[in-house]
């Protein structure tokens, strides 16, 4: 398997201030058997710590998860998450490939990711959020704010 099939498109939209990252990655299907599945990724400043991943097999409904954008950026370089996501890379030194794994109610799901393509994506939204920075974006204390009917604080 090589990272030669993998389709890679990047878009940015700044009247919502999403970016988008378009890849084919493959999933495993049985002991040898690789299917083509395409996948959106997307991250969405204004809900910083997630990463959306839109899975669209062939002939099957969309499928949608939220991942950690920290645990997915984590996993490209070295194992990351518990549960049900889990992101490794898949040599130390190669790195051209790591593996997503999604425990489902239905089973359990294993992709390649191309790390390179991927990589630089996530890359880019640590530029419009860094890390660290997540929770300011949050808008927590406007939340607590509306939840125990307190007004708003203008600056603490």
């Amino acid at each position: 398997m090589s990272g030669d099939h993998h389709s890679v498109q990047a878009q940015h939209s700044a009247a919502h201030a999403l970016l988008a990252l378009s890849l084919c990655l493959s999933q495993m299907t049985g002991a040898l058997e690789w299917e083509d599945v395409p996948a959106e990724f997307r991250y969405d400043p204004d809900h910083p710590l997630l990463v959306t991943i839109r899975f669209a097999p062939e002939g099957a409904p969309p499928v949608t998860w939220h991942v950690g954008r920290d645990l997915l950026h984590e996993g490209l370089r070295t194992t990351s998450g518990l549960g049900d996501v889990q992101v490794w890379a898949d040599t130390p030194t190669g790195r051209e490939t790591a593996w997503l794994q999604i425990n489902a109610p239905g089973g359990i799901a294993i992709f390649s990711l191309p790390v390179p393509e991927l990589g630089e994506w996530l890359d880019r939204t640590y530029l419009h959020v860094p890390a660290g920075t997540e929770s300011s974006r949050l808008g927590t204390d406007a939340f607590l704010s509306k939840l125990f009917d307190e007004p708003e604080a203008s600056s603490r």
